[in-house]
């Protein structure tokens, strides 16, 4: 292969060629990721301390006094 076959291969294959990610954009999605690492686990514990009542008991909440379930 001489030089003018390596010209018209080489303006095929400019493409193709991996060239390597810059070393900041890795370190940025990495940082990005432990950030929402941290931050998820800060608010699962904040959840955990402060439970929120999900179980609602609407049964007792709509019961009258006499018993026949009609609301108050």
């Amino acid at each position: 292969m001489d030089e003018r076959d390596q010209e018209p291969l080489g303006k095929q294959l400019w493409g193709v060629s991996e060239r390597p990610q810059p070393v900041g954009v890795i370190v940025g999605f990495i940082m990005i990721f432990l950030v929402g690492l941290a931050i998820g686990d800060v608010l699962s514990k904040i959840r955990q301390a402060n439970p929120v009542v999900t179980n609602i008991d609407f049964a007792a909440l709509n019961s009258s006094p006499n018993g026949s379930g009609a609301p108050k």
